[in-house]
């Protein structure tokens, strides 16, 4: 059986909102995992620790992480994790402490004089940048040592770039350990279904990490659990080929191209705009985070909104396999985009749209590293139904074909599932893009194509520019058209045809000239409510609106509402101090009502609404 796509792709982010007793409950409980007379602290003989962060996962789960001191002093490599479930119960403690160090932490050598030997060995004009020093309780070969770390660079644009890290005797001034922190290195690994692919890696001695510290992206995995991810590592410049590391590197891949993608094309640096957003600190580096092996056999694929990362699931073989594809990435990380721009509500119209822009920035995704090929209009699959040949998630070319999808307006689309009305939207970029008429022929309307390039930069200005939380599709064809003529001029070819785009899928210009219906009624006291034409509602398409109140109740007042979804927002009023009130309003078709409400008084009143 096919899952429906809301099952295959639920991409709202998940995180469940915490009440703040609970996340003080739930920090306290941490903090005594860690220092409670038989915690974690106590049984490795721990002088003392910091705090160093808490976070919720979008499960809900609490994390706290503590770094330990002695004396105040970091302890190189002591850190813990307490872990508190969604039932405020403790559940266990991640333990990195140094045991039972012992030091003096009053230091004999001074900073500057550290630095100074640290550089005594590499050799002063071969620095560039600098230096920098902290101290550190450091145990180096069963010793324990105070510290200075000293941090160098050595960065010429040949093969002796380096960046050394020394960490030199507060006591005595010897090197008690030191290593080249170039954190750059080029690897290899498979992936699913794009071959050996070659990306930046961060190197730590003999050991490589699914990070890219240049583009400050990183893939992480959860290991088919959903509370911790962990580093994905391999001991040589080639990664294996487990399922657990394919994934993670086919994520980064993903994230690598979905981060090109929109520099190159659109001058996005990164998901907010600002190269981010970095949301896990690792190696000295805040990195843009994909989450794979999430679950067991998950069927499904996230944006996490409220930590601001990427999640995927494996599949489970059957109806899909992993999430991680090019089209799939470029779809999670694009919701981030929207997050950060239009801020799209995930309900309703608004809704369909914000899927409908991930679907198309995903192909595009896809088409800039593969070309453009059927497959561009195909979503997810290269992962979908791994025993059906040629199948997919969903089909931008032809919506419908999937069985759940919308390809013509309706206005009973607001209450709609966001991923089945995100369908309407699709074929009209894929008219525009590529041009013809409806693949079913609801429609007649003949739409010549302007190639995949300049649609996709209406669409994104359109998103990033023109587009609010509340936008409608009658709303996107305003922005789509609006962006037209921005990067076009309204009397271009590329103007027209967004038109036509539209118009092919239902989503007609709204009219200019609205025609007047006159309501009447009764409040019969203090606080009651009426509407015209009922509380459903009226379908109305012109672009602006005009009501006119007259009554013969002390105090009645107007209100225009639009529907969004299920639910009603005031989009236009007139509360004057008589039932006498009138009001105008410009904006996109969707349902609207009149509410004449009794501020004070009983009495008739008569509306008369020009819709």
């Amino acid at each position: 059986m096919r899952l429906s796509v809301l099952a295959a792709l639920a991409l709202a982010g998940c995180a469940p909102s915490q009440d703040p007793l609970a996340a003080a409950g739930a920090e306290a409980t941490a903090w005594d995992a860690l220092l409670a007379p038989e915690g974690a602290a106590a049984q490795a003989d721990v002088d003392a620790v910091t705090f160093a962060d808490l976070h919720v996962d979008a499960l809900g789960a609490t994390h706290l992480k503590v770094q330990q001191t002695l004396d105040g002093v970091p302890v190189w490599g002591g850190q813990a994790i307490a872990h508190v479930g969604l039932d405020g119960h403790a559940a266990g403690v991640t333990a990195d402490f140094v045991p039972g160090v012992q030091v003096n932490t009053t230091p004999d050598w001074t900073a500057d004089e550290a630095i100074d030997l640290a550089i005594q060995g590499i050799g002063p004009s071969a620095i560039s940048g600098d230096p920098l020093a902290d101290l550190w309780v450091i145990r180096h070969e069963g010793a324990d040592h105070l510290a200075w770390r000293v941090q160098l660079e050595r960065l010429d644009g040949t093969a002796d770039d380096a960046m050394p890290v020394v960490f030199i005797d507060a006591h005595d001034g010897s090197v008690v350990w030191a290593y080249d922190n170039l954190q750059t290195a080029t690897c290899t690994g498979t992936t699913n279904f794009y071959g050996t692919i070659s990306f930046d890696c961060y190197q730590s001695g003999s050991t490589y990490y699914t990070e890219d510290t240049v583009d400050l992206i990183a893939a992480y995995s959860y290991n088919t659990g959903t509370r911790t991810a962990s580093y994905v590592t391999s001991t040589s410049t080639t990664f294996g080929t487990t399922s657990t590391t394919k994934n993670a590197v086919e994520a980064l891949y993903g994230s690598q191209a979905v981060s090109d993608y929109y520099y190159v094309d659109h001058g996005r640096d990164g998901i907010d705009g600002a190269g981010g957003p970095g949301v896990t600190t690792s190696h000295g580096y805040n990195f843009v985070t994909s989450r794979t092996s999430y679950s067991r056999n998950y069927v499904n694929a996230f944006w996490d909104s409220t930590n601001h990362r990427m999640v995927y699931g494996d599949g489970d073989g059957v109806n899909s396999g992993s999430l991680t594809t090019l089209d799939i990435t470029g779809h999670e990380m694009t919701h981030g985009v929207t997050q950060y721009t239009a801020n799209l509500t995930y309900s309703g119209e608004s809704g369909g749209l914000n899927e409908s822009m991930s679907d198309v920035m995903g192909a595009m995704v896809e088409r800039s590293i593969e070309g453009e090929t059927a497959n561009t209009w195909k979503i997810g699959e290269e992962t979908w139904t791994p025993s059906t040949s040629g199948d997919a998630l969903r089909y931008m070319n032809d919506p419908a074909y999937d069985g759940y999808s919308y390809d013509y307006y309706s206005s009973s689309m607001g209450s709609a599932d966001v991923h089945y009305t995100s369908g309407v939207g699709n074929l009209a970029f894929y008219l525009l893009s590529q041009g013809g008429t409806h693949p079913r022929g609801t429609s007649t309307t003949v739409v010549t194509g302007i190639g995949s390039d300049a649609a996709a930069d209406i669409w994104y200005l359109a998103l990033t520019s023109y587009m609010t939380s509340s936008t409608n599709y009658s709303g996107a064809r305003t922005a789509t058209l609006s962006a037209a003529s921005a990067l076009y001029g309204s009397t271009s070819n590329e103007y027209t045809q967004v038109g036509n785009a539209w118009t092919a899928v239902g989503v007609a210009a709204a009219s200019t000239t609205c025609s007047s219906t006159t309501y009447t009624g009764s409040l019969s006291k203090t606080g009651r409510s009426a509407y015209a034409p009922s509380s459903s509602g009226s379908s109305v398409t012109v672009a602006a609106q005009t009501v006119a109140l007259t009554g013969t109740g002390t105090n009645f007042d107007i209100y225009l509402q639009q529907l969004s979804g299920s639910t009603w927002s005031t989009v236009a009023s007139s509360t004057g101090s008589t039932s006498t009130e009138s009001l105008s309003y410009t904006g996109s078709a969707a349902t609207y009502r009149v509410k004449v409400y009794s501020t004070s008084g009983s009495g008739t009143y008569s509306v008369a609404w020009c819709k």
